[in-house]
């Protein structure tokens, strides 16, 4: 059984008033006393329960960290440099998850909020079912940063990565290459980051005289499997694309699966480009071409804004909007030699 404040209590001699105080390093405490006390706390391997401490003294020392199921590839640099920064700040970190099921954001945010966290910062879902609950969380008072995603039209700031220089990246390198039946598996664009990548996509292909028409765009979910069938689905056109873009790296492995599955070579008969440079993405059979997002910069940005917010600063509910980068790799190049003009 766990050694509670009572049982050093008992075993100095004191209240547990007393204890709290040496242990909180609060004043109006003989130094001598207090020392006794943690060292009585320590020989009885005592572990605070900052929960509790944090419900007597009306603040928490936890963050709360809001993140999605579609981020868990991606996700262990970002968990690692925001329990890194909050660890430096002197926060814990509470890591909750939406679990990928509709009102999951919503019951997350009421666990946290239920914590009493100091504050949240949310990477929501690429297209949140429920964006009210986030509106409802900011407008209780509780403060609130969200990365990677934007929620349109929430009052806290955000810092997201340029989803409309991303496609406009992606589709301009494979123009480049000379492609011109060039595919989408596209982000719902009931979505801010599926409207701007699908609209950087449209706009590289206009630059280039090239029409993308709408049967080239398939709406894809967030795994390999949809990447898969997607691309079977493509594959299947009278003049299947000879270049795909996947609205993730995760959804670009189900593509190369379909496409080795069709007995077809990447990239020699069809280029894939991925998207977000997950862990994996430059250890697969063919490398794949990606776009990196500074998801590292994001989380240390949103940690300090966060922390001026807890501390009582003014800090305006802006969106940050940074700059990704393209990585080229082995799973794009020219189109077959036969492929003809759409």
């Amino acid at each position: 059984m766990a050694t509670t404040v009572y049982d050093i209590a008992r075993a100095a001699g004191v209240g547990r008033t007393t204890v709290l105080r040496a242990l909180w390093d609060k004043e109006h405490i003989n130094p001598e006393t207090k020392a006794r006390i943690k060292k009585i706390a320590a020989e009885m391997n005592y572990r605070p329960n900052f929960i509790a401490r944090s419900l007597v003294q009306g603040r928490s020392s936890f963050i709360g960290v809001l993140v999605t199921p579609s981020i868990f590839p991606s996700s262990p640099a970002t968990i690692d440099v925001l329990e890194t920064a909050l660890r430096e700040a002197g926060y814990s970190m509470l890591l909750e998850s939406s679990g990928g099921y509709p009102g999951g954001e919503a019951r997350a945010l009421e666990r946290m909020a239920g914590c009493r966290v100091a504050g949240v910062i949310a990477v929501p879902a690429s297209s949140t079912s429920n964006p009210e609950c986030y509106q409802q969380f900011v407008e209780s008072g509780a403060s609130m940063v969200v990365i990677d995603r934007r929620v349109e039209g929430l009052r806290c700031p955000q810092v997201t990565g340029n989803d409309y220089r991303a496609g406009y990246l992606a589709a301009e390198h494979l123009i480049s290459l000379g492609h011109r039946r060039i595919a989408y598996m596209a982000i719902p664009e009931s979505s801010h980051a599926g409207r701007e990548r699908a609209r950087g996509i449209r706009e590289a292909a206009a630059a280039a005289g090239i029409e993308i028409p709408p049967f080239m765009i398939v709406e894809t979910g967030f795994d390999a499997a949809a990447g898969e069938l997607a691309m079977r689905r493509l594959l299947g056109l009278p003049a299947p694309p000879t270049a795909v873009i996947a609205r993730h790296d995760i959804v670009a492995v189900g593509a190369m699966r379909a496409i080795a599955a069709a007995g077809l070579s990447i990239p020699r008969d069809i280029s894939v480009i991925g998207n977000g440079n997950v862990w994996f993405s430059d250890v697969l059979m063919v490398p794949l071409t990606t776009l990196r997002h500074p998801i590292e910069k994001m989380a240390g940005l949103a940690v300090r804004k966060l922390l001026d917010m807890v501390s009582g600063e003014q800090v305006e509910p802006t969106t940050e909007i940074l700059d990704v980068d393209f990585v080229e790799r082995a799973s794009t190049g020219p189109p077959p030699a036969s492929s003809s003009a759409p």
